[in-house]
C-alpha cells in the first residue's frame, strides 16, 4: 500500500467532484474505460473522488457526455509542486546545494563525547586522540575506528577496554580502566595474602569477602597488625589458603599544621581587565573581540560553552576569556586575615583528603597560635578510613624440597 501511495504522489493526482442529476452515469462510463478512481464519497446528485493527473482529460470528457458538472477541488503530488514553484529556481538550487553540503559535512566528526572512569582524565584522552589524528572538525574515515582503538590502548596503559561508537557525526568513547588485579598480574593467580593494618585505630566496620577476620568491631589495633588472615581453618581440622579481599574500617587520629608568615607577598587585583570572546564553527575559530593578549601579570579565566540541540552537541561553541591584572605586593597580614586564609587552606586539604580516598572526617578540632614570624593553625582529626593493606605470603614448593632431600 505504501508503494502505491508513493507512486501516486510521484505521478500526481487530483481530487474532484461531479454534480448532476445522474452522477452514477459518470461512474459507469469511467469504469468501462478503465479509469481508476479511489476515495469515493457520494451524496445526493454529487460524487467526490480522486484520480491520476494523466486521466484528467478523460474525466472531463466523461462529465461533458453525461451532463454533469466537474469541479477540481485540489491537486497533489510532485508534478503539482514542480508547476507551483517552477519560477522559484533558487529554492530548488538551494535545496540541492544544501543536500550536497549536508552529505559532505556528514563525513566529519563534530562531537566527541568521552565517558572516562574515575582516575582517567577526560582531557588527557582528548589530547591522546588528537595526537592519533582524531579531534572535532576533522574528516574521519569510519573504517579506521578499530585501528584507532588499538593504538589508544597501546598508548595509554591505564585502559583495559575501549570502544568508539558512532552516532552520525558524533562519536562516543567508552573506557574501562585496568583493575587492581590486572596491575598486579605478575602475582600468582593462586597467591595467598593477609590484610594488615596501615595505622593505629579502633575498628568500626568489617567487610570481609575472602579470608578470616582476626579482629572485631571495637578492638584497638596497631600499625602492621594482622586484620584478615589468608589461612582459614575449619572445625574438622582442615585449612584453606586464600587471597584475602575486604575492607576493615577504623577510627584513626591524625594532625596537620598550616603555617602563614606574618609578612608575605600577596596578589592584589585592580579594576583593569580584558574580556575576549571567540566562536568556534565547524572547527574554525573566529574571534569576536579585537583586543590582543595583555602585557604584564594577569590571571586568565576561561569558560567554554558547547551548544546542544535535542540532547546532542552541535559543532558550534563559544569561548570566553577574562584577563584580570594583578600585582604582587608585600603586606603585613592581620590575625583575622590569617585565620581566614589558613581555614581556606584547611578546607582545600580536606577536599582532597576525603575526595581522593575512602576517608570520612568524624571530628575536627583546631587551634590558631602565633609566633614572632608567623601564624600557625594546628588541626587534629578523628577519621574513619579503610586501614587494610595486602601482604602476600610466599608459599614454598614442597615438591621441590622433597626432591632435593631425596637426592
Amino acid at each position: 500500500m505504501i508503494i502505491v501511495i508513493i507512486l501516486r504522489w510521484l505521478c500526481g493526482y487530483f481530487e474532484f467532484s461531479v454534480n448532476g442529476r445522474f452522477p452514477e452515469r459518470f461512474l459507469n462510463l469511467a469504469s468501462r474505460n478503465g479509469v481508476n478512481l479511489w476515495n469515493m464519497t457520494g451524496e445526493k446528485e454529487s460524487i467526490k473522488a480522486k484520480a491520476k493527473i494523466v486521466d484528467a482529460g478523460l474525466i472531463s470528457t466523461f462529465a461533458r457526455k453525461t451532463g454533469t458538472e466537474l469541479t477540481v477541488i485540489r491537486e497533489y503530488g510532485l508534478p503539482h509542486l514542480c508547476a507551483k514553484y517552477k519560477e522559484r529556481a533558487g529554492l530548488l538550487a538551494g535545496l540541492i546545494l544544501g543536500s550536497l553540503l549536508c552529505a559532505y559535512l556528514s563525513g566529519f566528526v563534530w562531537s566527541i563525547r568521552i565517558n572516562a572512569p574515575e582516575g582517567i582524565n577526560e582531557y588527557e584522552i582528548r589530547s591522546e586522540l588528537r595526537e592519533l589524528g582524531l579531534y572535532e572538525g576533522i574528516r574521519f574515515d569510519r573504517s579506521d575506528i578499530s585501528e584507532l582503538e588499538m593504538q589508544l590502548k597501546i598508548k595509554d596503559k591505564r585502559i583495559s577496554w575501549l570502544s568508539i561508537n558512532e552516532f552520525g557525526t558524533a562519536l562516543s568513547v567508552e573506557i574501562s580502566p585496568k583493575e587492581e588485579a590486572e596491575k598486579n598480574s605478575d602475582k600468582d593467580k593462586n597467591a595467598v595474602s593477609n590484610l594488615k593494618s596501615t595505622a593505629d585505630g579502633t575498628i568500626t566496620k568489617i567487610k570481609v569477602r575472602k579470608g578470616k577476620a582476626t579482629v572485631q568491631i571495637g578492638d584497638g589495633v596497631r600499625k602492621g597488625q594482622l586484620l584478615v588472615s589468608g589461612i582459614v581453618e575449619y572445625t574438622d581440622g582442615s585449612s584453606l589458603l586464600t587471597d584475602c579481599d575486604g575492607e576493615i574500617y577504623a577510627k584513626t587520629s591524625s594532625s596537620i599544621i598550616f603555617e602563614l608568615p606574618k609578612n608575605a607577598e600577596i596578589l592584589q587585583t585592580d579594576e583593569n581587565y580584558i574580556f575576549k570572546r571567540e566562536i568556534n564553527i565547524l572547527g574554525i575559530q573566529l574571534p569576536l573581540s579585537v583586543c590582543g593578549n595583555p602585557d604584564g601579570s594577569y590571571v586568565r579565566t576561561t569558560h567554554n560553552y558547547k551548544l546542544t540541540f535535542g540532547g546532542n552537541d552541535i559543532p558550534v561553541g563559544i569561548k570566553e576569556e577574562v584577563w584580570q591584572k594583578y600585582d604582587k605586593v608585600s603586606a603585613d597580614i592581620k590575625k583575622e586575615e590569617a585565620e581566614k586564609i589558613l581555614k581556606n587552606r584547611r578546607k582545600l586539604y580536606e577536599l582532597f583528603l576525603v575526595g581522593n580516598s575512602e576517608k570520612q572526617i568524624l571530628e575536627r578540632s583546631e587551634n590558631l597560635t602565633e609566633t614572632d614570624d608567623s601564624y600557625v593553625l594546628t588541626v587534629n582529626y578523628e577519621i574513619e578510613e579503610n586501614i587494610c593493606e595486602k601482604s602476600y605470603i610466599e608459599i614454598k614448593d614442597q615438591s621441590a624440597d622433597i626432591s632435593n632431600s631425596g637426592t
